[in-house]
């Protein structure tokens, strides 16, 4: 049966789509509004406050962003009419779940198999390029005049132990890859999950003691401290290298600077950070031994026209009162808000 009123949707944040997202939503029948502009050469503005948000999605029953809000049971509560959220992307922390599913609101998100490989190739590629140890063999340095150093010389992934905290889709693709280059793969997971062979399932605390390289697969802890704060980073093995292309939250950076300094951890390879962007004063941003990317481990334009058809298509169904592709908070099915 389809659900009433007609189908509206705010794009609340600056997307670098282009106009086929816009396209795609006037085939789809879709009413859709870019306040920011569909065709924006950036990718993200300052998040919006509470109150902001709420001024803006006053009237739509649907809302569409990656993480340009936080929607907050607050928020959610002060717009009546909202019934479906499509967010862009895996990650669902910047949305109260529970509060949503409490109102009655569907959650799609958009897990695009593009988007997982991508994400895995970009964790890979921080590994190699910290142990080839490009933190230290910079452009900048070649271009200066700079060559070998006897002191600092790269390693091969043969050998070493790399450690996949969480074992999501991610994880797995990254181990896939990894499988032949004769790594040791360990992995943990909160979840009882089989893994496949040549990953062994280990304690978190087993599995730091022994990876050369740790590589961060896990969703936020939104509202809750950093994972790997001064005390777990301790415990990882001494000189191993940080990867984290999941969330800038799940690590205390003041720790991670200190173990930095004291070369407890040699290089972190961070594509997130948090805030987003980092401050320019953000004592990790001048760290020699930090490599850095701008959150772009999905950005790649075939993930990207993947993940936006998703969420398209993802709002035509919640309109016309089916599920989503993918499906966020289940349990709301048979619960949501009127349209009337």
């Amino acid at each position: 049966m389809n659900s009433a009123g007609p189908a509206r949707a705010l794009v609340y944040e600056k997307l670098v789509i282009g106009d086929s997202m816009a396209d795609q939503m006037v085939r789809h029948g879709i009413d859709a509004t870019f306040p920011f502009g569909p065709d924006s050469t950036l990718r993200r503005h300052a998040p919006l406050s509470e109150t902001s948000i709420i001024d803006l999605a006053a009237g739509y029953p649907a809302l569409v962003g990656v993480s340009g809000a936080r929607l907050t049971r607050r928020v959610m509560a002060a717009l009546p009419e909202l019934r479906y959220i499509s967010k862009i992307g895996i990650g669902h922390e910047v949305i109260d779940v529970v509060a949503a599913t409490e109102l009655g609101i569907m959650v799609s998100n958009t897990p695009s198999t593009i988007e997982i490989d991508c994400v895995a190739e970009h964790a890979i590629a921080l590994m190699l390029a910290a142990a080839k140890r490009l933190d230290y063999y910079r452009p900048e340095r070649m271009r200066s005049g700079g060559w070998l150093d006897a002191g600092v010389t790269p390693s091969s992934l043969r050998g070493r132990t790399v450690g996949l905290v969480g074992f999501g889709r991610i994880a797995r693709a990254v181990a896939a890859r990894l499988g032949s280059w004769g790594a040791e793969l360990l992995a943990h997971d909160i979840a009882d999950v089989a893994p496949p062979a040549g990953v062994k399932m280990v304690a978190l605390d087993d599995l730091l003691a022994r990876a050369d390289y740790v590589s961060l697969h896990l969703s936020a802890n939104h509202g809750g401290p950093p994972l790997f704060d001064g005390d777990r980073l301790a415990r990882m093995k001494a000189g191993a290298v940080l990867i984290n292309t999941a969330r800038g939250s799940l690590v205390d950076e003041s720790a991670l600077h200190a173990a930095l300094l004291s070369g407890r951890i040699s290089v972190a390879a961070l594509d997130v950070f948090d805030p987003e962007p980092p401050p320019v004063d953000n004592p990790l941003v001048s760290l020699p031994n930090v490599l850095m990317t701008p959150h772009l481990a999905a950005n790649v334009r075939e993930a990207e026209a993947d993940m936006e058809f998703m969420a398209v298509r993802n709002l035509r169904l919640m309109f016309d009162g089916e599920p989503p592709l993918s499906l966020v908070n289940p349990q709301v099915l048979g619960a949501t808000r009127s349209g009337d």
